[in-house]
């Protein structure tokens, strides 16, 4: 997804506990801190003209990238980040034992809804203690990336991404907050319900937050983006070390190749889609 001729390629990331992951719409890469750098396709994006749908289609591809579960290029699996995956068991044990606790409290409707919301902020603040700090730093070092190349800035000038903000508008954090306040009205369906509903509130809260970065100046994008701006500043990054900012830059680098080559494949052989 190009845009207009002077818009950047619009790219995403997630932090891992040994590196940065970068995608774009048709192409990721991953750096580590070790040196490694992979890269690899994504297939075409499907429904992307349908709000909500759009955003559900595309998580299972990230979550399986974020979680080591899809091959690069060089066809090998990646090692799979447990540090990672212990924090959110770790932190969703918390979760259903606090859930259980009220339960067995009977907290009465009108001060249900509250806990939960509270719930979902511990569970963030547990999932940032149980998990490793250089992940936290690699998460700024993702967003200084990502800024910089929004600002055409030389993604090998380090310093200068390293001056870029570790706060950005399109960052998860932001849906977090707004889910943890939404989510009590949801709760209480069957269970099968419930997860359908959630996805949905999910998607549409996706699509609010990314809304409302495209108009962050106004009053009301402000008001809906500054929680989770907060949280990205007290809780969810923190600044990245020199090195670990050029590990999110060779992540950068790397993916906007890939999807650069897709793009010339695709103008050399245009009876053909781009591979997957």
């Amino acid at each position: 997804m190009t845009g207009s001729p002077t818009a950047p390629l619009r790219v995403g990331g997630q932090a891992l506990p040994d590196g940065v992951l970068m995608r774009t719409e048709r192409a990721w890469a991953i750096a580590h801190a070790d040196g490694r750098v992979e890269t690899g396709t994504l297939p075409a994006a499907r429904w992307k003209r349908i709000p909500v749908i759009r955003i559900l289609a595309g998580l299972l591809p990230a979550m399986a990238l974020g979680f080591g579960l899809s091959s690069g290029t060089q066809r090998r699996r990646r090692a799979v980040p447990w540090a990672m995956i212990r924090a959110i068991v770790l932190a969703e044990a918390a979760v259903i034992g606090l859930d259980a606790a009220a339960s067995h409290a009977g907290l009465s409707g009108t001060a249900r809804p509250f806990f939960v919301a509270g719930t979902w902020l511990a569970a963030l603040l547990l999932f940032r203690l149980f998990s490793p700090a250089a992940q936290w730093r690699y998460h700024g070092a993702e967003h200084k990336a990502v800024t910089a190349h929004e600002r055409g800035i030389a993604l090998s000038d380090v310093d200068a991404v390293l001056a870029c903000s570790r706060i950005h508008n399109r960052c998860g954090t932001n849906i977090v907050f707004w889910l943890a306040i939404a989510a009590p009205f949801v709760t209480g369906a069957p269970f099968a319900v419930e997860v359908v509903l959630f996805l949905l509130l999910l998607g549409a809260v996706a699509e609010l937050i990314t809304l409302a970065g495209r108009h962050d100046r106004s009053l009301l994008g402000w008001l809906a983006l500054a929680p989770g701006r907060a949280l990205q500043a007290a809780v969810t990054t923190r600044e990245p070390l020199p090195e670990e900012q050029r590990v999110g830059c060779q992540a950068l680098i790397a993916c906007l190749a890939t999807h650069d080559g897709l793009v010339t494949q695709h103008a050399l052989t245009p009876s053909e889609p781009l591979s997957p």
